[in-house]
């Protein structure tokens, strides 16, 4: 964000999208739109929201003609999949525009792959996806250190977007290093992709027996739905009890996240605990009972 503001210096506000989540430091949290708890009793800096559909589109060039000048738009950041909203998808043309629209009024376009990049959709960045270069990039988790990564010409004179605790520890760093090296030596991504296509193939197989539905992904960032949120939690918790941790994401659905390196016959094992928590959760006498209760408020989990 603040490598976007030091371009835009007229900006008065940017733009994230209906379902985001950016983070928990109060910029990244303003964009954040995911579970009004998280927001609670913090302010946020100018924001406005674009729907995650094709209706952006419209919405945005209606903005642009009626309310702000270019210059005044800070930025406009996006998941190119969603990830505590919902692991929701956008359709490609939303992409597309929104990068051509960004492209034309020289607003700075960011994709956020804290969670989606350094390969867990079966390529580097998810946005590749959909044929797009963004013009920043932040990355995460996977990568173990923080990054931002840009343009050489984005990034302002040495000091003054510095931080002291902002990661970047050389143990951290070689680590980071280390994770890009051994995803390519490896070939990892294609590996992700043959796991991926495989374990969607056999949930797309379940959704014809049980209460599943709305099977998505790439790679190994992959979601199903549940047909209501009591349920998806108590999917949770019996897959926990047989040895499967699994996580919620949006109203009512569930994100299978594997480690890249997981073998077929570990896929196989999760998919029978999958099963065999389904065929129990659909009962509508269904009832949890031991410890195991306790485990994030028997299934729902405040990310």
């Amino acid at each position: 964000m603040k490598l976007a503001l030091r371009k835009q210096k007229q900006a008065k506000y940017g733009i994230s999208f209906e379902s985001a989540f950016h983070g928990r430091t109060l910029g990244a949290l303003s964009l954040t739109n995911s579970k009004a708890i998280q927001k609670q009793n913090f302010f946020s800096i100018p924001i406005k929201r674009l729907p995650f559909s094709l209706e952006a589109i419209d919405k945005l060039e209606r903005l642009l003609k009626q309310e702000s000048s270019p210059q005044e738009i800070g930025f406009i950041i996006m998941e190119p999949v969603q990830g505590e909203g919902g692991y929701n998808i956008p359709e490609k043309k939303l992409v597309q525009e929104i990068k051509k629209i960004t492209k034309a009024k020289n607003i700075p376009f960011i994709a956020d792959e804290v969670q989606s990049g350094i390969g867990r959709t079966g390529k580097w960045w998810a946005i590749q996806n959909f044929n797009v270069t963004p013009d920043i990039i932040s990355s995460a988790k996977a990568l173990q250190v923080g990054a931002t990564i840009a343009n050489r010409n984005l990034f302002p004179e040495p000091g003054s977007i510095s931080s002291t605790w902002g990661g970047g520890h050389l143990l951290d760093l070689a680590i980071g290093a280390k994770i890009i090296s051994i995803i390519k030596r490896r070939n990892l991504l294609n590996k992700i992709n043959i796991s991926g296509n495989y374990l969607k193939k056999q949930l797309l197989q379940l959704e014809n027996n049980y209460p599943i539905s709305r099977t998505r992904g790439f790679g190994l960032m992959i979601a199903f739905d549940l047909p209501n949120k009591k349920i998806r939690n108590n999917f949770i918790v019996e897959c926990v009890k047989n040895g499967l941790v699994l996580l919620g994401c949006g109203e009512k659905s569930i994100r299978v996240i594997p480690p890249y390196i997981i073998k077929k016959e570990e896929i196989n094992e999760g998919l029978s605990i999958i099963e065999s928590a389904l065929k129990k959760v659909k009962s509508s006498k269904f009832r949890h009972s031991g410890n195991i209760c306790n485990y994030l408020t028997c299934g729902e989990h405040q990310t």
